[in-house]
């Protein structure tokens, strides 16, 4: 039976629009109390709608790249809910950049997508995780890419789906040329949450993290312009599709998984698929011969 997440606290980043509001609103359906942070002003809007589904939720216009911010933010949450049970890293910044930009647009990027989209997600861990050992226990969720897989791997998760541009062989890792910067960021988000997963295990603190693919946001709008079709948009998740699959993740209850990169990608069903082991490439898997290697 699913584990209730009714009166757990959740903190939410990046909850203003898109993803993280739909991660905000299942889980104050769920009956969590839910505590939201954004840059966006529109964050302050979202504890109104929260609550009308019966539980507490406050909001801060804030940075996750700022320690100064996200201490503040953690402690008010502590104060007003009692704890963090559950931290969902979602804030995210994406934009063009290019291996042949000039340096000064390069320490714009790094500093924009690497200290959002990794350092915030870094801050938020450590500033949740002394609180979450103390209480006995909790989950983290982080929010990569897709771009990062090759059909789940380190874990075989593919089903062969029809639908998949890569059914019959391997997903190409990376995305464009133009994501030089945003792919980095996210990358390090898998090293993060295998790191955390082994070593808070002891302190049943579960952490995964969702390798999420192509979803119908305003970001991803932005980001393509023109190039956005109808029969494109067709092909991408609902924000609250992918929501619903932090959701049944949470619901596994402490013994549920950890150390997994939940893989929604283009062309896979938007449903949390059964825990899989790992699988690696030795050298024997591979029939490795030092005698061929340089």
């Amino acid at each position: 039976m699913p584990a209730s997440l009714i009166g757990k606290t959740a903190i939410v980043t990046g909850a203003a629009i898109g993803i993280g509001r739909a991660y905000a609103k299942v889980l104050a359906r769920e009956g969590c109390n839910v505590a939201v942070i954004d840059i966006m002003p529109e964050i302050l809007e979202l504890p109104n709608e929260l609550e009308r589904r019966g539980t507490k939720a406050f909001a801060v216009v804030g940075d996750v790249s700022d320690p100064k911010v996200v201490r503040q933010f953690v402690d008010d949450t502590n104060a007003r809910f009692g704890g963090v049970d559950i931290l969902i890293n979602n804030a995210g910044k994406c934009w063009v950049s290019s291996s042949h930009d000039d340096l000064d647009k390069t320490l714009a990027d790094y500093d924009g997508m690497v200290g959002t989209n990794l350092k915030g997600e870094y801050l938020m861990g450590r500033a949740v995780i002394p609180g979450m050992i103390a209480r006995g226990g909790g989950d983290i969720v982080n929010i990569g890419t897709d771009h990062g897989v090759t059909c789940g791997s380190p874990r075989e998760l593919c089903p062969h789906l029809d639908t998949c541009p890569w059914a019959d062989s391997p997903r190409p890792t990376g995305g464009s040329v133009v994501f030089d910067v945003y792919d980095s960021s996210k990358y390090a988000t898998y090293a993060l949450t295998y790191a955390w997963a082994k070593a808070l295990r002891p302190h049943n603190i579960r952490v995964n993290g969702m390798a999420m693919g192509a979803t119908d946001t305003s970001m991803l709008r932005n980001f393509l312009g023109d190039a956005v079709t109808p029969e494109l948009a067709a092909t991408w998740m609902r924000p609250e599709d992918s929501a619903q699959v932090v959701a049944d993740i949470l619901k596994e209850g402490p013994n549920g998984r950890t150390g997994e990169m939940i893989n929604l990608c283009h062309g896979r069903l938007t449903l949390l698929e059964p825990e899989r082991e790992p699988i690696y490439v030795t050298q024997d898997s591979i029939g490795y011969d030092r005698r061929h290697s340089a």
